[in-house]
């Protein structure tokens, strides 16, 4: 039985985008779809000392207008060094923040044209680094058409899918019928997020971004927080 699942490619991308990950056999990368100015497609949160920020990468005026492949980063200011200064200031005295700081370096030292090779160059670096070996795939190199539940319901008939885990919210607006037709099994992908020890805040702060959990935590330990995080249910 393939189970399938499918997500927008975010910037700097939480642990529940990864438990998902895990739990798949195939990732599709939904990157032909439009994009969203200011949410999780261009900018994540990190922690400081006074609770969490946002880090954005800054696109053109008209990304609102176009599909999230076709974005383009704004280089003409040097965002990559204060990206990068805020993040040594705020993580340098971390237990592990020096596993990754040759990572930053490169990846801030790099001019990047299109946001989704920004994105991805995070996305596979974690995967990696996470040991998830479940392939990905994007969406725009698939051929396939439709908007919303059609979009999706395609994808997985394409891939020869027999279960979609949806994301939480798929509950509001997925047309499940449609599913059943083609005798494609919808679960729901349910992540608990896990509490752990943040070296610079007294109360645990969730929803950042995954490195928050590495720069706390040596890599297998932070392999089993993320996977025992999240299941699938079927309602």
């Amino acid at each position: 039985m393939k189970k399938l699942t499918i997500h927008q490619p975010e910037t700097f991308p939480w642990l529940g985008f990864f438990n998902k990950m895990m739990l798949a056999d195939e990732y599709i990368i939904l990157d032909n779809v439009k994009f969203r100015k200011n949410y999780f497609q261009n900018r994540n949160q990190f922690l400081t000392k006074n609770g969490s920020i946002f880090l954005t990468i800054p696109v053109e005026k008209e990304a609102n207008s176009k599909i999230i492949k076709d974005v383009k980063i704004v280089n003409n200011t040097n965002w990559q060094k204060k990206h990068l200064n805020s993040i040594k200031q705020n993580y340098s005295k971390a237990p592990f923040f020096k596993n990754y700081q040759e990572f930053f370096e490169k990846l801030y030292n790099q001019k990047f044209e299109f946001l989704v090779d920004f994105n991805m160059y995070i996305i596979n670096y974690l995967r990696e680094i996470l040991d998830i070996n479940t392939p990905l795939i994007k969406s725009s190199e698939l051929d396939v058409k439709g908007n919303s539940t059609e979009l999706l319901l395609n994808i997985c008939k394409k891939q020869k899918a027999d279960i979609y885990i949806s994301g939480r919210d798929g509950r509001n607006y997925l047309e499940i019928d449609m599913f059943d037709k083609e005798n494609i099994k919808i679960v729901y992908h349910n992540f608990t997020h896990p509490k752990y020890k943040q070296f610079n805040s007294k109360e645990f702060i969730p929803y950042m971004n995954t490195f928050d959990l590495l720069f706390n935590y040596p890599i297998e330990e932070a392999k089993e927080i993320i996977l025992k995080g999240g299941k699938t249910c079927e309602e």
